[in-house]
């Protein structure tokens, strides 16, 4: 093999590896996966489902919440650790809330990414926080450092 043909056959192997990156970028996104912001109250499905006039079972879902939006529609929210604070803290629970979240393709499930409160019509920073290690969480608990009580924050977003 010639020199000129070692490169010729290098470069076709850099080409055809890229390939894969190139295709993705001709893509772009699937509407179902951007990031979508949602303004509601988190709240338990029973409880949503009773305001809407719906009777179930108190035990039926228990451990389900959902978004309810300022329109009245109902998103089921995934247990992750993007929403896991609703999960863990009830003081969260029926407030105005400002989540960005994606749409689960083909479902009404979201999968929150990012939670802000609304005080006052403002946005507002919610986290839990350890002073004595200085360390931020995202859901209740104790610190993994130190193991005191995380402590809530909410703070206005400049």
């Amino acid at each position: 093999m010639t020199h000129r043909t070692r490169r010729i056959a290098l470069l076709l192997t850099f080409v055809f590896a890229l390939l894969p990156l190139a295709g993705g970028w001709a893509g772009g996104t699937k509407s179902s996966d951007a990031n979508r912001i949602f303004d509601g109250n988190v709240m338990p499905l029973a409880e949503a489902l009773a305001k809407s006039g719906t009777k179930i079972d108190a035990d039926t879902a228990p451990y389900l919440l959902v978004l309810r939006t300022s329109d009245g529609r109902l998103h089921p929210v995934i247990k992750d650790e993007g929403s896991r604070m609703f999960f863990k803290d009830a003081k969260l629970l029926n407030r105005p809330m400002r989540l960005t979240a994606r749409l689960v393709p083909n479902s009404p499930y979201l999968q929150v990414i990012t939670v802000h409160s609304l005080v006052k019509e403002k946005l507002h920073d919610i986290y839990y926080w350890c002073d004595v290690c200085v360390i931020k969480r995202y859901e209740a608990g104790i610190c993994d450092c130190c193991g005191d009580a995380m402590v809530f924050r909410e703070e206005a977003v400049k």
